[in-house]
């Protein structure tokens, strides 16, 4: 060992150490759009290939959830949105005012709830809904979707949705008199009135829904086919007269006028039979309107279509006689009505019953010919009994409030009372 190899006691010989790697560094010029934001919130932007990674999936996850909320805003489509909608006691009030007036005749004490029942629907007087909420509307058990077109015409404008609605409601009440008074036994007058007027039409705007007609150019007529019949005889062009009575809100008076419609070409017969002859028409659907020999006044309730019939006629039943038709208890239902008391299907019946248990109802009727719709989707603790005619329902009513647990029609497996 020279000189220069020896070691001062108590030093250690030094152990050669590896060069520490220098970490990267991103600077803020070489920062995303995201980690600027980051930056900016206080945050500190990704340094290492595992945080750049995830950050990345952060950002693609944030474009797409805004590209998603953009286009479920903005995006239309021809679809249909039914949710359960509120429920409305025939024998009470809507708004301080009852949905029912009778007056003119001895009328009963009732008590209890006679529920029409409604579904909220959302895309038809719209044109449709916007892909967010149809997305929404598959995701809930309590909602469906279905095409637009399946319920109306591809052509039909939302206005034309909400009138014609208005026009069936309004048709519904004066068939759900004839009804109940074919079921009481009592008279009924018949009048002709208009129930639709078709937009565009050589009508519209001149005759209303709810005129009651009473000369076609000076001949009386007494059913709507005597309406037609005259119409058809005039020439493409050709100004008819029609004399009518006209009340100009609802139970006011109504007063007599005189209605000059030009007749254009039937474009329904024109486009079944492009060579046959031009047939006059004048964009107006004709109905019978049936009224009691007393007042019957229904209140708004702001709900169209016509499902609400046989409701209408029970509560009117129940005003009129002496016993509480429901033992004071709460039964819903829903189902068209015929002036001879024929109950007639309806759409939304899942949404309904939702609707109607929601409120607490314990009984509901539903016509006959929903059973398909019924089976399976009847919440628990209602009781469903079908009926396929008014006299049926009031049977059944008055059956169940004496005997609740008895055994009733059924419409399959899926359908049993209440606690049984």
């Amino acid at each position: 060992m020279t000189h220069n190899d020896q070691v001062a006691p108590g030093d250690e010989p030094a152990t050669p150490v590896a060069p520490t790697a220098v970490q990267p560094v991103t600077t803020v010029d070489e920062l995303g759009w995201w980690d600027r934001v980051t930056l900016w919130w206080g945050g500190r932007p990704p340094r290492t290939p595992r945080e750049r990674a995830r950050s990345r999936a952060i950002r693609r996850g944030v474009v797409v959830g805004m590209v998603l909320v953009i286009a479920g805003s903005m995006i239309k489509l021809p679809l249909l949105i039914l949710s359960p909608g509120p429920t409305y006691n025939t024998i009470g009030e809507v708004n301080g005012e009852p949905l029912i007036t009778i007056t003119g005749t001895t009328t009963y004490p009732t008590a209890g709830q006679l529920d029409m029942t409604t579904i909220s629907e959302r895309g038809g007087s719209s044109g449709g809904v916007y892909l967010g909420e149809a997305l929404l509307g598959w995701a809930s058990p309590g909602r469906s979707v279905f095409p637009r077109e399946s319920i109306y015409g591809p052509e039909t404008t939302g206005e034309q949705v909400a009138e014609r609605n208005d026009q069936l409601f309004a048709l519904s009440q004066s068939d759900s008199i004839a009804a109940a008074m074919n079921e009481l036994g009592i008279p009924t007058e018949e009048a002709v009135v208009v129930t639709l007027v078709g937009g565009g039409s050589p009508a519209d705007g001149i005759v209303q829904a709810g005129d009651q007609i009473l000369t076609v150019d000076g001949q009386a007529v007494s059913t709507p086919a005597e309406v037609g019949e005259l119409v058809r005889e005039r020439a493409v062009g050709d100004t008819v007269v029609l004399e009518v009575l006209r009340s100009e809100e609802p139970g006011a008076e109504p007063t007599p006028q005189t209605l000059e419609v030009v007749t254009a070409v039937n474009p329904t017969t024109q486009a079944e039979d492009p060579e046959a002859s031009p047939q006059a028409y004048l964009g107006i659907v004709v109905g019978i309107a049936y009224k009691a020999p007393f007042d019957i006044e229904f209140g708004d309730s702001n709900v169209g279509g016509p499902s609400a019939g046989m409701m209408f006629s029970l509560g009117i039943i129940d005003m009129l006689t002496d016993d509480q038709l429901n033992g004071g208890q709460h039964v819903a239902g829903t189902g068209t009505i015929d002036p001879e008391g024929n109950v007639g299907p309806i759409g939304g019946i899942q949404q309904k019953l939702v609707g109607a248990n929601n409120a607490g109802a314990v009984l509901f009727l539903a016509p006959q010919d929903n059973c398909d719709d019924v089976e399976g989707n009847i919440p628990d603790g209602l009781t469903v009994i079908p009926v396929s005619t008014l006299g049926e329902a009031r049977d059944t009513v008055e059956a169940w409030v004496a005997d609740p647990g008895a055994d009733y029609p059924q419409c399959g497996e899926g359908i049993a009372a209440a606690g049984r």
